[in-house]
């Protein structure tokens, strides 16, 4: 099965140049491409020195619009899986390994990484989302789907395209240009039945807990929120 990878980047030039040589060393998927979301600070030149392809958008659409980009692209390719790691750093390429696997043995069509489960790992994870993640987030799934996760909202995902070809998933809708895409997409996977499990990941956060997310306060909390909910209770 073939497998894209999708790094939607945006700002990151502190963090690009390590990220960039790590994926250079260990990119288990067959297609790896950068979008760059309109970034400003010097990343788009690091992105063209590491040689790797790369998407650039005139401005900042959305990490949802990104990785739209992503699949578009793969079902172009004829890719069977698709698989996204953040251009932050916070995931680690040497396990991307661990959500792509599952899927190319047979045992999964929808694979998350977990930061909760036993080998995996968040140092310094911000008090905030440790508590709640496994609080809220879980707890708001458990209530829609009757589906226990140890970590709703953790990015380092993969999936079958089959999943986005299947009518009933309106992936291309404008409303999901932002953090609701991935949510919507794993909503919708777990609505339909498909078979969703999660694996051990590592997350690493700043030791200075300073620039660890660009989600915005209340707004991009809703965000990440809002295709949960509407899924769940059937308006989406």
């Amino acid at each position: 099965m073939r497998a894209l990878c999708i790094m939607p980047v945006y700002n990151q030039r502190e963090q690009l140049p390590e990220l960039l040589e790590r994926c250079k060393k260990t990119m288990p998927a067959d297609v790896f491409i950068i979008v760059d979301n309109g970034s400003t600070d010097g990343s788009a030149e690091i992105i063209d020195r590491s040689g790797f392809e790369c998407i650039r958008l005139d401005k900042n659409y959305g990490i949802g619009y990104a990785l739209k980009i992503g699949v578009e692209e793969a079902l172009k390719r004829n890719c069977e899986i698709v698989v996204n790691i953040a251009g932050n750093g916070k995931m680690i390429p040497e396990q991307m390994h661990r959500v792509i696997n599952p899927i190319k043995d047979g045992v999964a069509d929808y694979v998350t990484g977990s930061r909760f489960l036993e080998g995996g790992d968040s140092p310094n994870l911000p008090l905030f989302r440790k508590i709640s993640i496994p609080l809220v987030v879980n707890a708001i799934i458990w209530l829609l789907f009757f589906k226990k996760l140890t970590d709703a909202t953790c990015g380092y995902r993969a999936f079958k395209t089959e999943i986005v070809n299947n009518p009933a998933v309106k992936w291309q809708e404008d409303w999901l240009w932002h953090y609701q895409f991935e949510y919507y997409l794993y909503a919708k996977a777990l609505k339909l039945k498909y078979r969703c499990i999660e694996v051990p990941i590592s997350m690493i956060y700043p030791a200075a807990k300073k620039n660890y997310s660009k989600i915005k306060p209340f707004v991009g909390w809703w965000e990440m929120l809002e295709p949960w909910i509407k899924v769940g209770v059937g308006l989406k």
